[in-house]
């Protein structure tokens, strides 16, 4: 999926579970680096919350300006 991409930026994540997430990427994860094998990251949202998503939690991500 290429999460690298989206460090730092402003994004929209759209979960599996149909859930819409906003914020910045604050820290990605290789696939080495987590038990699962999939590379994730860490979102910081508009509301203050941490949340992590792996790549197979993710339906959809676009950068939001």
């Amino acid at each position: 999926m290429n999460l690298k991409q989206y460090y730092n930026k402003q994004v929209k994540i759209v979960s599996k579970s149909g859930k819409v997430f906003w914020g910045t990427v604050n820290d990605y994860f290789y696939p080495e680096d987590n038990d699962t094998g999939k590379e994730s990251i860490a979102i910081d949202t508009l509301d203050g919350q941490l949340i992590g998503f792996d790549e197979d939690s993710i339906q959809e991500i676009s950068v939001v300006p």
